[in-house]
């Protein structure tokens, strides 16, 4: 019977010391080995040959965990030595050695009949003496141990070729894998970064859908890359199983020993067979992808462009078109607005700034063309940015040039400029009866006016125009007015009127929706309801309860919420209040009619600041009525002077900027001016109560 052969006790330990001394980027063994912060090493050539993140340059990913890594400053070289890995290197390089010099094992030798094992039973598939063969396997196929191990080596090898083959397969889909995940994980970043770019561009009210889209981002990202650590962490396991079968197969073939080949021969055959048939590539392919984009549903997102080639008779069809609204620019003491240049199909045409040329001419005759200053914006291809300085609130001509293509004309008006000595009105708005407050909504595009005389509200167009009438003789709805006052339009588009003694909720087209108030001095009880604002955050209702000296805060469906605010001169404190007005900033501006001064709180009413003193001079204020935030350019606040009979302008900090208007009849004067607002664009609307108009600046 044949003698087993001890195995080599060294061998394992060789095989474990080979696995841990290879780089997994390069798979052969380190070559100056440097530690990551992650704590995963690898050959500095590998290190230096790593791609960048393309964000930042001076960053790299851990190949293994995808650590996110910066470099130092001196580069690759920088990073620890793994000094551990140069040990085992000097260990490994002692074992080899030993094992290389150690005495070659004896032949093997029948324990029955002690004569050499050169002869291999294929029937038995084990090596035997002559002896054996003569009395055991006399009718048994048999062969030379020297031919048997030539011929079994051979389709050893031929199923080691399979083995081979698997192995590289897997390696691809390995690298496969590991290109695609970083493909999900920068896609995923880049999704995130649209959206955050999108959600900037839109308003405050879009938060809450730049925080759900980013949530759905990171779920679906986190679900593909799921999906893809399960297939990585199976293939990475059948990779080891194949390699230990491998390495098992070599070893083997190594040992120089053919009967121990032999031996061993099918049982390597049926592992081999056995890992192979159970590992299925295919499977192992990756299973997702970085197919998720941003669906942008915005109509407001600007086009990003085309690359077209253009002619001078297709520049001649192109025209300007303003964007969005005006911006003043307090110390150059100019306005800035946007404009883009539209192709015949609609399309945004983008130019280079050296062949843009604009300037701005007045309708009016006499004026010289206005210099401009073109730049293009970070955001938006085909948009350009206009910096100039008209001398006065007037529609203007836009002209632009491009190269030597004069495009068509566009028609705009310059909104008023507080910084100019001269400040005149725009137009007028007459055949009023009594307007006292004057609000805008941006909705309709249309101007809502209280005539307190007509006991009504009338509803314009921009142009002036009568719309229809609300209350009063012939009017439209069901409302009706005894005194109707301040006004505001709430978020839902519904008129707020401080009427007597109550506040009235009414539609656009006339209909009561709600109505609080009496006369008294509790809580939801007013004398002589003024100015109404409402929060922009909040949408809380601030009221002027003018008679009571005190501000009424009311909640977004009218119910009491809190006031502030009593009888005096002291800080805080009222003598008929009447104007109110609230910046985004939710800071709250009160006009004190008799104390002559404006009164700056917070939202929940704690005294801030106060400006003004009673005069005529600058910075003065004499019976100060409506007030007014130009929220959408400058943040400055506009308070009509009742017994002045004009304008002023302060900072939010109650630093005067100037003043206009004075007592009179004619189109830049006032004779009882009251309330006042602003539009979206800076116009200015200021009721002029006893000449029966609104004038526009």
């Amino acid at each position: 019977m044949a003698r087993k052969q001890s195995s080599s006790s060294s061998s394992p330990g060789l095989l474990k010391l080979e696995e841990q001394l290879t780089c997994d980027v390069c798979l052969g063994f380190f070559s100056d080995p440097k530690t990551l912060p992650c704590l995963h090493s690898f050959c500095q050539h590998c290190l230096e040959a790593l791609p960048r993140d393309k964000k930042n340059e001076d960053h790299i990913f851990c190949p293994t965990c995808r650590h996110h890594t910066e470099l130092p400053k001196e580069g690759v070289g920088a990073f620890p030595v793994a000094f551990h890995l140069n040990n085992l290197q000097e260990t490994y390089n002692l074992m080899k050695d030993a094992a290389v010099f150690s005495p070659a094992p004896q032949e093997d030798t029948c324990n029955d009949h002690g004569k050499p094992l050169d002869v291999f039973c294929e029937a038995c598939n084990t090596v035997i003496c002559v002896t054996c063969l003569a009395h055991n396997h006399k009718h048994h196929e048999y062969n030379l141990v020297a031919d048997s191990y030539t011929k079994h080596c051979e389709s050893l090898r031929e199923c080691l070729s399979s083995v081979e083959g698997k192995k590289e397969a897997l390696k691809k889909v390995m690298s496969a894998l590991t290109k695609r995940e970083g493909e999900i994980r920068e896609r995923g970043e880049e999704v995130l970064e649209e959206i955050h770019e999108m959600v900037e561009e839109m308003t405050n009210v879009l938060r809450q859908s730049e925080r759900k889209l980013t949530e759905q981002a990171k779920k679906v990202t986190d679900a593909k890359l799921k999906v893809l650590s399960e297939q990585m962490k199976s293939a990475e396991k059948s990779l080891s199983l194949l390699e230990d079968v491998a390495n098992d197969v070599e070893q083997s073939l190594k040992a120089s020993i053919p009967q121990q080949v032999l031996r061993s021969k099918k049982q390597m055959m049926e592992r081999m067979s056995e890992v192979t048939t159970g590992i299925n590539v295919e499977k192992l392919h990756p299973k997702e992808k970085a197919n998720f984009v941003l669906s942008k549903d915005i109509k407001l997102l600007h086009h990003i462009g085309d690359i077209v080639t253009y002619s001078s008779t297709a520049l001649q069809q192109c025209r300007v078109k303003k964007v969005g609204c005006f911006e003043r620019l307090p110390k150059e003491k100019n306005v800035s607005f946007l404009l883009s240049i539209e192709a015949p199909d609609s399309s945004l045409l983008s130019v280079p700034l050296s062949s843009l040329r604009c300037s701005l001419l007045s309708v009016s005759e006499g004026h010289q063309p206005i210099h401009t200053i073109v730049t293009t914006t970070s955001t938006d291809p085909g948009v350009y940015r206009i910096q100039c300085s008209p001398s006065a609130s007037r529609y203007h001509t836009v002209k632009a040039q491009i190269d030597d293509v004069q495009t068509e004309d566009v028609s705009l008006v310059v909104p008023i400029n507080p910084y100019l000595k001269n400040i005149a009105p725009l137009h007028i708005i007459d055949e009023l009866h009594g307007p006292w407050g004057v609000a805008v909504c941006n909705h309709s595009n249309c101007v809502i006016v209280t005539e307190n005389l007509g006991q009504c509200i009338t509803i314009l167009d921009r142009d002036g125009k009568k719309v229809k009438s609300l209350g009063g003789k012939g009017g439209s709805g069901d409302v009706k007015f005894s005194f109707p006052r301040g006004l505001a339009i709430t978020p839902d588009k519904f008129i707020l009127v401080s009427d007597n003694h109550r506040i009235q909720k009414i539609s656009m087209d006339g209909y009561l929706k709600a109505s609080v108030g009496e006369e008294g001095n509790g809580p939801l009880q007013f004398n002589t309801p003024y100015g109404i604002a409402i929060s922009p955050i909040t949408g809380q209702v601030y009221v002027a309860d003018k008679s009571n000296h005190r501000i009424q805060v009311l909640n977004p469906d009218l119910t009491f919420s809190h006031s502030f605010g009593s009888e005096g001169s002291a800080n805080g404190q009222f003598s008929y209040p009447v104007g109110i007005a609230i910046d985004d900033q939710e800071f709250v501006y009160v006009t004190d009619f008799k104390n002559h001064r404006i009164q700056k709180f917070s939202s929940d009413g704690e005294f801030l600041d106060k400006f003004g003193i009673r005069g005529s001079g600058p910075g003065q204020l004499n019976r100060p009525h409506g007030i007014a935030i130009d929220t959408g350019a400058t943040g400055l606040v506009y308070a009509v002077e009742w017994a002045n009979n004009r304008i002023s302008v302060f900072t939010n900090k109650g630093e005067f900027v100037n003043s206009f208007g004075s007592e009179g009849s004619s189109i830049d004067q006032f004779s009882a001016p009251y309330g006042l607002t602003f539009d979206k664009d800076g116009f200015l609307y200021v009721c002029d109560y006893n000449m029966s108009r609104i004038v526009v600046y």
